[in-house]
């Protein structure tokens, strides 16, 4: 037993020996070559393990590995049984870490169509191994990759998506039994952002193949859209853009898309992009932040502005809201430091009230009846003050007060909609004006007022 446990532990000292000889150029950089960042319980197993020890004998080139990977690896768990022994899969990813993997060799693991084996071993060998602040940039195309794969030695479990494996990876550390490396907060915060908005992605690309006419638009060659486009010096945004070209298989590897693809040109940079579906809006549609949760969840309307109207109608009406509530809490506030002088001076705050009310030119949203949910919330308001500015000001030219304006109809009633008091629309409009009596006599009323109480 000693004398196996030497000749495992020499062959696994000769394979790191040979991988960190080979040449570093187009290999992908590793963060640790001694352990791989692998479970130290797993690392020993595998490293001892008879089939190991096999692979470091005969699997010498990257190309013998994948086709051990597609003869006999059948899952990607850890263990093999309850007995822990390490897994077929397991120790053949340890043999690629020792062999090394350059760049070239790791997109035709990922990208490979004869067994979906050899993608997982490859995003394994990412996860584990690789620099974190790069394996997102690997993922990110096979997130919602739909080949099934069985992660599980069990008859039992189920099967899962290569996408969900790969979110799995990105999102979770337990992988049964075992653990993976932890990311650093911050590469793992924005890799959660990235996550969120790829699921924004992929719902907008469901909500357009369940749309036929925004399909049709899409798929006509030289139709105007909005496409989503970023790169190192500038984060992705949304851009006008013109259809050129629709993808239906790959041009590489003939591999049909289960969603199409498109080729479009920004006439803003003139340059050409290849984006997904998802990544794709009809021409007009708001993407700012506040109307973001709108673009997701609403269909596209194929009505002028196509969709942005709406949203700016609704910015408006909870403009109007957030500013009626502001101008009935200052009122508050002023009633209730009015309610503290009437302890003190008694009538002279009533009396206070009165001339303040008299003298107001705009009541708050809630004394004329405004509707928040209502859509023409502007022009009412432009309406308003059209007819404020329209009442006539004798009263204050011959009595010498801002009081005249106390007869306006919208003072102690509402507009010529009649929401609130009964008031006739004519009389709204038309208030009776008083002879040179009556404002004589109302004039001496508030002189001797302002005698009395100042």
């Amino acid at each position: 037993m000693k004398e196996r446990e030497r000749q495992a532990n020499e062959s696994f000292e000769n394979a790191l020996e040979e991988g960190r000889n080979r040449p570093l150029k187009g290999l992908i950089p590793l963060k640790d070559t001694t352990t791989f960042n692998l479970n130290p319980m797993l690392l020993g197993n595998i490293s001892k393990s008879g089939y190991f020890l096999k692979s470091c004998n005969e699997v010498k080139e990257w190309t013998t590995l994948v086709d051990e990977i597609y003869y006999h690896v059948k899952h990607v768990e850890p263990w093999q049984g309850t007995a822990k022994t390490p897994s077929t899969a397991f120790c053949l990813l340890l043999r690629l870490f020792t062999l090394r993997c350059s760049e070239k060799q790791m997109k035709l693991m990922l990208d490979h169509v004869d067994s979906p084996y050899i993608r997982c071993i490859g995003f394994l060998y990412l996860r584990y191994a690789t620099d974190p602040s790069i394996i997102y940039k690997w993922f990110q195309p096979y997130l919602y990759d739909e080949e099934s794969i069985k992660i599980r030695a069990s008859m039992s479990c189920k099967e899962i998506t290569v996408g969900a494996f790969v979110r799995d990876l990105l999102t979770d550390l337990d992988y049964y039994g075992t653990r993976l490396p932890r990311l650093p907060v911050g590469i793992e915060r924005e890799i959660k952002m990235k996550l969120l908005e790829e699921g924004r992605i992929k719902e907008r690309a469901q909500r357009h193949l369940n749309n036929k006419k925004v399909m049709e638009h899409f798929e006509r060659v030289g139709s105007r859209v909005q496409a989503m486009y970023g790169d190192e010096e500038n984060e992705v945004t949304w851009y006008d853009a013109v259809v050129d070209r629709v993808l239906r298989k790959d041009d590489d590897t003939g591999v049909e898309f289960c969603i199409p693809k498109f080729m479009v040109t920004f006439p803003e940079y003139e340059n050409t992009e290849i984006v997904t579906l998802g990544a794709m809006e009809m021409p007009g549609v708001d993407h700012s932040v506040s109307a973001q949760p709108r673009v997701v969840g609403r269909d596209v309307s194929f009505s002028s502005g196509g969709g942005g109207g709406g949203r700016r109608d609704d910015r408006g009406r909870n403009g109007d809201q957030a500013r009626g509530n502001d101008y009935d809490r200052r009122r508050n506030d002023g009633d209730r430091g009015r309610g503290r002088g009437d302890e003190r001076y008694g009538r002279r705050g009533d009396d206070r009230d009165n001339r303040r009310d008299c003298s107001s030119a705009q009541p708050s949203y809630s004394s004329r009846g405004y509707d928040n949910r209502d859509r023409d919330s502007h022009n009412r308001r432009d309406r308003s003050r059209s007819r404020d500015r329209a009442v006539p000001d004798r009263g204050r030219r011959e009595g010498g007060s801002d009081r005249g304006i106390s007869n306006h109809p919208r003072h102690g009633h509402e507009d010529s909609r009649g929401r609130g008091n009964n008031v006739d629309a004519s009389a709204a409009k038309s208030p009776p004006r008083k002879s040179r009596q009556e404002l004589a006599a109302i004039a001496e009323n508030k002189r001797k007022l302002l005698a009395k109480y100042g």
